[in-house]
């Protein structure tokens, strides 16, 4: 994974259920998709859309305002 940790002071997008996302570009299968905050966690969690490859983003102090990554 090339990012760095999520900051959780900043305005983010939200999605469709008004959750908070950050967009990734997964390079395994060349695809878009979003990593959603999973609260219980304290990181933003999902997968690659085609291969199911499972990706966690950690959310920490002094994060950045990226909103957008890529995961190898």
């Amino acid at each position: 994974m090339t990012a760095d940790r999520a900051n959780t002071d900043t305005d983010e997008p939200a999605g469709p259920q008004g959750r908070k996302w950050l967009g990734i570009f997964f390079r395994c299968c060349h695809v878009y998709g979003r990593l959603y905050r999973d609260e219980a966690r304290g990181c933003y969690a999902g997968h690659c859309p085609r291969c199911a490859a499972a990706v966690n983003v950690p959310i920490g102090e002094g994060g950045t305002n990226r909103r957008f990554f890529e995961a190898e």
